[in-house]
């Protein structure tokens, strides 16, 4: 296999526009190379991601941080000044190019996480009585929650898990 695939990059921190000066920071690793190539492959080797192949950027969450990885550009929050900026990018880094180097041993995958169901679209297979026997005021509070915890399902009685798993699987 060839070299590692960062060979360099540069560190920008940036403070959110909500807290201007704010000691929790943004960085922005600015890659030297193209690292599109790598994210199907990140895809498969991160856990708790989320991979879209055509806007071509990965999302990932670990230990408090969030990354987006874009081909140029990694973006990680939060940070706490250039020193763990530093250290955060370096370790991301080895991250990427370990990655990288055992690409034949690691099945790429191309594919994110499922969308949710649309809240309208649950709401339509319910009653829409807001009898409230699901513990809920409405039927549309209940479409809300059910978009986000499919083990409700079951506190409707209205509602079949055939119409429900045909909802959600379009």
């Amino acid at each position: 296999m060839s070299g590692p695939l960062v060979r360099g990059y540069d560190l920008e921190l940036a403070s959110p526009d909500c807290h201007p000066g704010s000691e929790k920071t943004r960085l922005f690793v600015r890659l030297n190379q193209d690292i599109g190539e790598v994210l199907p492959y990140l895809n498969t080797a991160l856990s708790g991601k989320d991979y879209n192949h055509d806007a071509r950027i990965l999302l990932w969450a670990d230990s408090g941080r969030t990354y987006a990885f874009r081909p140029q550009e990694i973006a990680i929050a939060p940070v706490r000044g250039m020193d763990e900026a530093r250290k955060v990018a370096e370790a991301i880094v080895i991250r990427i190019n370990d990655v990288w180097s055992n690409r034949s041993k690691i099945e790429p995958n191309i594919k994110g996480k499922k969308p949710l169901p649309n809240v309208l679209d649950l709401y339509k297979l319910l009653p829409k009585t807001n009898c409230k026997e699901c513990g809920l005021p409405t039927c549309m509070a209940f479409a809300m929650a059910l978009r986000n915890e499919p083990a409700k399902r079951a506190s409707c009685r209205y509602l079949s898990e055939q119409d429900y798993l045909k909802a959600v699987q379009s």
